[in-house]
């Protein structure tokens, strides 16, 4: 037996009784889509015209569906709570474990900062409030209470949050997102005319100069999450073909509506004019202002797309502290952090990265635009998450390589060199994804090799070395407990 399979450090379960009906293929899907599924990087990659197609092509071929598939081998072979934790844990040991899954974790408190700061700027555009989108204190209120409002929904139970999570996908990422692309076609069905010219209407970009390519990278930020339901594959109808097939069909989804989507900004606003952070918004006023002259849609799918965030955050929420619960019983926490209430809501460590989220929101005040702030946390958590992916790799090929004849409800086609060229993929792109990201972005002139690389440099190793602290801390705390696993 896997020393990973259900007693912690202090002979407890690690499973705690579930209180709620189990989630049915409908839901997962939905909370998958939502969690993974975000408008708000479409913007950045709107900038490039058709070469936008290219990168969301690269990162659905290159990281999308290699995750898909690992995520999917692992998550049926180990059904367990705990996701990312438990499979590096059975790969490379617990500490490594826990370094995988505190990068997840914290690579979320600093997501919720970038979408919500996003949303905050859209609802600004909205009402034509153009001085509202680089409004510092503005973005800081938004983003601090919607922290804590989505936590205290989340401390309702997981069933609350799949519920929040599919109505903020349906309303606040379908719907605009249809809506969007309407106006680009009705756009060009009226005047024939695109703004996809000169450069952006070259499918290639220009990949000579690194620094033109690093918003590029934003499309692994829209696409990430695809593996953090499998940290509650135990609260699922039928694991086995649940979680693989809502892998899949979420896949398909968010293929389907990201493309044309983030073609009709591009469509609909010049390449040099699009916001980072509220471009979906001036795409729709430049379709309420040449095509349809319904105003009042562009705030209500303003706040339809903040819905979502709320949604998408939940998702995040119901499953990133589950899995860091999930360490704290086996020792990488102090054992107050492995405490759940009987809606299995993490309580200690929701509200703990609600302290911590609140914190980097905070640092708006000390940047010098929304705009630079916005990207400067955009291209931390995408280093910190991608580091966390190539991990989740390396242990998809360990452990077939370690169990090759272990039954598994799903596994990656074509035997070993079919796992080895899926993960060799991943882990290439994830490499390539970490070294791009140090280099200053282009068109943020605020965004010097000091204010941006600097800053990230010495924030991926305080990524990266913090858990190491702190599980040698908490390990030294419970030695005489129990053993560490």
């Amino acid at each position: 037996m896997s020393p990973f399979s259900g007693v912690g450090p202090r002979g407890r379960s690690n499973g705690a009784q579930i209180s709620q009906r189990p989630l049915g293929l409908f839901l997962v899907v939905m909370l998958m889509f939502g969690i993974i599924t975000s408008l708000n990087g479409m913007a950045a990659l709107a900038t490039y015209g058709l070469g936008a197609v290219f990168y969301l092509g690269v990162a659905i071929v290159l990281f999308l569906i290699p995750a898909a598939l690992v995520a999917a081998e692992l998550g049926t072979r180990c059904q367990r709570d705990g996701g990312v934790y438990v499979w590096v844990s059975e790969a490379f040991g617990a500490r490594a474990g826990f370094v995988a899954t505190w990068l997840q974790w914290f690579q979320n408190i600093i997501f919720w900062t970038v979408v919500l700061t996003g949303a905050a700027a859209m609802f600004a555009l909205s009402v034509r409030w153009e001085a509202g989108a680089e409004n510092k204190l503005y973005a800081a209120v938004v983003v601090v209470g919607t922290i804590w409002l989505v936590t205290w929904l989340s401390l309702l139970g997981l069933r609350s949050s799949g519920m929040l999570g599919t109505f903020g996908s349906i309303v606040g990422t379908i719907i605009p997102g249809l809506v969007l692309i309407a106006f680009a076609v009705a756009y060009l069905l009226r005047d024939g005319d695109t703004n996809i010219t000169g450069e952006s209407a070259r499918l290639i970009p220009d990949l000579t100069n690194p620094s033109n390519i690093t918003f590029g990278i934003s499309a692994i930020l829209i696409f990430a999450g695809i593996e953090v339901m499998a940290a509650r594959i135990g609260d699922m109808r039928n694991p086995a073909r649940t979680y693989p097939l809502a892998t899949l069909i979420s896949v398909l989804m968010i293929a389907a509506l990201l493309v044309p989507a983030t073609l009709a900004i591009a469509v609909l606003v010049p390449s040099d004019e699009i916001s980072i952070t509220a471009g979906i918004v001036q795409a729709m006023n430049v379709g309420v202002d040449h095509v349809w002259h319904i105003g009042w849609i562009v705030p209500l799918m303003a706040l339809a797309i903040y819905v979502d965030a709320i949604g998408e955050i939940a998702g995040w929420m119901a499953s990133t502290p589950s899995a860091m619960s999930t360490a704290a019983r086996d020792g990488h926490l102090p054992p107050r952090f492995a405490r759940q209430t009987s809606r299995r809501a993490a309580k200690p460590i929701l509200l703990g990265q609600a302290v911590i989220g609140s914190l980097i929101s905070l640092l708006f005040i000390f940047q010098p635009s929304v705009a630079s702030m916005f990207w400067l946390l955009s291209a931390l958590l995408v280093q910190l998450y991608v580091i966390m992916y190539a991990m989740m790799f390396a242990s998809a090929l360990k452990l077939r390589r370690k169990n090759p004849k272990l039954a598994r409800s799903f596994t990656i086609p074509g035997g070993t060199w079919g796992i080895r060229l899926v993960c060799g993929i991943g882990i290439s792109f994830s490499v390539a994804a970490v070294v791009v990201g140090f280099f200053p972005p282009a068109g943020l002139p605020e965004a010097t090799a000091v204010s941006h690389t600097l800053i990230l440099i010495v924030a991926v190793l305080a990524g990266v070395l913090s858990p190491l602290a702190i599980s040698h801390i908490s390990r030294r705390r419970t030695d005489n407990a129990a053993p560490l696993v």
